[in-house]
């Protein structure tokens, strides 16, 4: 994904528990959530919202945890969010 934005707030919702969506952010250096991995292979098999730096990206990694926050609706499902900055 590419943007002049100073910040970005990435989410995704209506996903099954434990599906995820990777972004690659070229120059962008922060994360406000996950668990930072010292590789995009470790990115790759993380079970868990993670994000890896490096080669002036940053890959972001947002798994679902099955919830949506405030949805009562029946068979609502899934969502992750972060805020990524450079």
């Amino acid at each position: 994904m590419t943007t002049e934005r100073p910040s970005l707030a990435l989410s995704v919702s209506e996903l099954d528990a434990g599906s995820w969506v990777m972004f690659e952010l070229p120059g962008f250096t922060t994360a406000s959530a996950g668990t930072a991995v010292d590789s995009l292979d470790a990115l790759r098999k993380a079970s868990a919202t993670s994000y890896y730096k490096g080669n002036g990206s940053l890959w972001v990694k947002l798994v679902s945890s099955g919830d949506v926050k405030g949805s009562q609706a029946a068979g609502a499902s899934g969502g992750a969010s972060l805020q990524a900055s450079r």
